[in-house]
């Protein structure tokens, strides 16, 4: 046994060296998250940089993982009240899509629109989604952009009553994202 062991190491090393350059798992380098909804009063914007993204280029299974709190806002009482009135940040802490793309992404040699279904978790509730995105390489990286809506109601999602004449019932989210 003791002398098929250097064959044995050699040859484990490399299948798992194999299986590592076959794996076409990529994250997020850098990018952004963003959202909109108008009021009456204002139009409200947010954006968060810290997604953590992963997208298999083989499979097209695609994870996205925010931290509500990760939003960033033009004014801190805007976060705040985006935090503890409407998204209830410490109850539910983050948004999770999962979902997969319905094309073959493995060569991205030209801009390619693809659709993208999935579940998107957000203030605790899941609901299935469908949008459309467009993968591009840029730079030697995989560019990521897409944008559809969320409601309001279709997550438990609670405007406080004082506000409810002034804040929209939906947002735009869209996405920019760089992955390596």
């Amino acid at each position: 046994m003791m002398k098929n062991f250097p064959k044995l190491f050699i040859v484990t090393l490399f299948l798992i060296s194999v299986n590592f350059l076959t794996a076409q798992v990529l994250s997020l380098d850098h990018g952004k998250v963003e959202f909109y909804t108008s009021s009456i009063l204002s139009d409200i914007e947010a954006t968060s940089e810290e997604p953590n993204v992963s997208l298999d280029l083989e499979t097209g299974e695609v994870e996205i993982t925010i931290a509500i709190k990760s939003f960033e806002f033009e004014y801190e009482m805007m976060q705040d009240h985006f935090n503890e009135e409407y998204m209830e940040s410490d109850k539910f802490p983050i948004a999770i899509f999962v979902g997969k793309v319905d094309s073959d992404i493995r060569d991205l040699s030209i801009e390619t629109e693809v659709g993208v279904s999935g579940q998107l978790t957000v203030h605790g509730v899941s609901k299935d989604i469908k949008f459309k995105a467009t993968l591009s390489k840029q730079d030697g990286f995989t560019k990521v952009k897409c944008k559809f809506p969320i409601v309001f109601k279709d997550y438990n999602i609670e405007e406080p009553s004082v506000l409810t004449k002034s804040v929209a019932k939906d947002v735009e989210m869209k996405s920019i994202l760089y992955l390596k």
